[in-house]
């Protein structure tokens, strides 16, 4: 039984880039109950995955691959003894992911993988590339991925994602796995390149309906590449597509979000910040002469701000993406206020009479006059 290091773990490492926290390792001549007996434990379904107890890293037994039916579940697999490590590194998607190493540091690389990183090339490994349609979504977000070494997918590459598209086998794709490709780029760099990619291989229509009527244009946005490659969370970053749109002058803004989180079933954390980008936009980007107190007031009870100060940061970190001089302004006003308001002491009202929502209206009451005499005596 031969044991190898394989996949994004080398490539990182040769690219010069941060190895992930997790590695992936490929037993050879191996068997299932060799690794039970070691103690390693089975996890995979489909074929033969192990993990080891004491890294918590996977183990899977070398396989082939061949195409039974259509999409991405007709597969079926040989994780046999006699599966050869070239033999499995030849099922892989591309040949910088084709590359093993030995418990040495010796390395197997039988698709010239090395030659590809030297070169700057995305390319498949062989035709049988086309028989997955998730490799056009895993392609794409190679190429943002590695958007800033200005990788480039080889022409021959390009012909075999066009004929994956043109057949429609991206449309066997579900939504949710689609959803699993975005969050992966969305974690990293130059997820406008991923959208870019999938805009030339005109692969939006099957894979993110909601935003087919977007160009490469609009992932160019000057917002939505700062976003893409200043340090932002996931979320804000699929906010910014929707800051964009806004800025844009799209309609049905809401709508779209709406329909793609019904249809790629996310969750709420991505849909919460536009959500609160489309309420409050108008108030935000309202002249600066607006900005009285209850103009401020306002905008942060749209946010929810007093409950969730996090709400104001992450809003005004959209607008930061293409900020003016007016706009640290307005920041500076609504930052002061929120600091304001969160440290009055609202005491005693229920013995003073009040009741509901006459409470309710003496506290906003009690705000605004702080937030005025505040205004006044600021310099901003």
């Amino acid at each position: 039984m031969q044991i190898y290091l394989v996949g994004g773990a080398i490539r990182d490492r040769l690219l010069g880039l941060p190895t992930p926290y997790e590695q992936d390792w490929v037993v050879v001549n191996g068997t299932p109950d060799e690794l039970i007996n070691k103690g390693y434990i089975k996890v995979g379904k489909s074929f033969p995955v192990f993990i080891n107890p004491e890294s918590g890293e996977e183990y899977a037994l070398a396989r082939t691959e061949r195409k039974t039916g259509e999409g991405y579940h007709g597969f079926e697999f040989d994780a046999g003894p006699h599966v050869t490590l070239e033999e499995d590194l030849s099922r892989r998607d591309l040949t910088i992911n084709a590359i093993a190493q030995d418990h040495d540091g010796i390395l197997f690389d039988p698709f010239n993988g090395q030659k590809d990183i030297e070169n700057k090339t995305l390319r498949h490994v062989s035709d049988a590339f086309q028989e997955d349609p998730l490799r056009v979504l895993r392609i794409a977000r190679f190429k943002a991925k590695l958007s800033p070494l200005d990788f480039v997918i080889a022409t021959e590459t390009k012909t075999l994602i066009n004929e994956i598209v043109d057949r429609g086998e991206l449309s066997s794709l579900v939504p949710e796995r689609t959803w699993l490709e975005t969050e992966k780029v969305l974690k990293g760099v130059g997820f406008n390149e991923y959208f870019k990619t999938l805009i030339e291989f005109k692969a939006l229509d099957d894979t993110y309906p909601d935003l087919a009527d977007l160009d490469v244009d609009f992932f160019s946005h000057p917002i939505i590449q700062k976003a893409a490659y200043e340090d932002h969370s996931k979320q804000f970053r699929f906010a910014s597509i929707f800051y964009a749109l806004i800025k844009e002058g799209k309609k049905n803004v809401k709508d779209k979000l709406e329909s793609m989180q019904n249809n790629m079933r996310f969750a709420n954390a991505y849909k919460d910040i536009p959500i609160l980008l489309i309420n409050s936009f108008d108030l935000i980007q309202s002249d600066l002469s607006d900005y009285s107190a209850d103009h401020l007031l306002t905008i942060l009870e749209k946010l929810d701000a007093l409950r969730r100060p996090k709400n104001l940061e992450e809003i005004l970190n959209l607008f930061l993406l293409d900020a003016d001089d007016n706009f640290m302004q307005k920041k500076n006003l609504l930052q002061l206020s929120l600091d304001l308001v969160k440290n009055i002491k609202i005491n005693n009202l229920k013995e003073s009479g009040l009741e509901g929502s006459e409470i309710a209206r003496k506290i906003r009451e009690i705000r605004l006059i702080a937030i005025t005499k505040d205004i006044e005596n600021s310099n901003i």
